[in-house]
């Protein structure tokens, strides 16, 4: 009788260990997610959904950057949607890649946590104004949703929008209210970004849209005069600054983008920032 406790006594032990095993097994950790498919959205404007916890986060879903909750008055502009794919699960989900007014805020959130349209608390213009956002355009843009930098990152297919290198491209403004000689603010301006990120600046390619050359100049008043379109426009720049390449050449690179909008006298100058994925730098040398 007692040799049938014991081994009833064992069994059970063996059971209560694996139970323990099984209910101490760790919590699923932030999953990265990968982009499945892309779709350019023409910066379609949307607002939050509704006033609870709902966050943005970076492009492979593995870092909180922001909160809606704390952007109450804010119309968010979707420049993709997003088909991407769990790591962990598999499943498959349905993201928007968004930006606020000034350019200075944006990530990937899930689309239910939006509906379309501008927020009607906002205002009769878009401006960012909500508690804790100290976005500015310090003089140098009048129109504070800068459209047409949206606009000009997405021409440039298959591209993935960055929040640091949209940062640098933000600065842009302030070297060309600097230099009266367009060289000179975008010469000035890449010295800037050398200093700063001194890492990174060597798989960086740069874009400047309406620098001083003739063709430029030309092509800037034609433009302005409603002769050519601004795709048109920029795709010039582009093709100039070397015959091979052109809007789809840059797939799956990181970018940033600045670019005066119509209302501005330096309508036509703008910047493009091009950077290769962190995992694919090395191999780019």
């Amino acid at each position: 009788m007692k040799k049938n406790i014991l081994i009833l006594t064992t069994a059970l032990s063996a059971l209560g260990f694996l139970g323990a095993t099984t209910q101490t097994k760790p919590a699923q950790a932030s999953a990265h997610y990968y982009w499945v498919k892309s779709i350019n959205r023409n910066n379609l404007p949307y607002h939050a959904a509704s006033q609870r916890s709902a966050y943005i986060y970076n492009t492979t879903h593995t870092q909180k950057l922001h909160n809606l909750k704390n952007y109450p008055r804010t119309t968010w502009y979707v420049s993709k949607s997003i088909i991407m794919r769990s790591s962990y699960t598999g499943k498959k989900g349905i993201y928007y890649y968004v930006t606020n007014g000034t350019g200075k805020v944006s990530g990937v959130v899930w689309r239910g946590y939006l509906t379309s349209g501008t927020n009607p608390n906002g205002g009769t213009t878009p401006s960012d104004n909500d508690n804790g956002n100290s976005d500015n355009n310090n003089g140098t843009d009048t129109n504070p949703t800068n459209s047409l930098r949206q606009e000009l990152a997405g021409f440039f297919e298959g591209t993935v929008p960055d929040s640091q290198l949209q940062q640098i491209a933000n600065e842009y403004p302030s070297f060309v209210s600097k230099y009266s000689n367009p060289d000179s603010g975008d010469e000035y301006f890449q010295i800037m970004v050398a200093n700063k990120y001194k890492d990174t600046q060597q798989y960086m390619t740069f874009f400047f849209i309406g620098n001083s050359g003739k063709n430029n100049k030309e092509k800037q008043q034609q433009l302005k005069s409603g002769q050519i379109s601004f795709k048109n426009y920029v795709n010039n720049v582009v093709y100039a600054a070397n015959g091979n390449v052109s809007f789809t050449t840059f797939k799956n690179r990181l970018i940033g983008a600045y670019a005066f909008d119509k209302s501005s006298p330096n309508y036509g100058r703008g910047v493009v920032i091009l950077e290769y994925p962190k995992q694919d730098q090395k191999s780019s040398n």
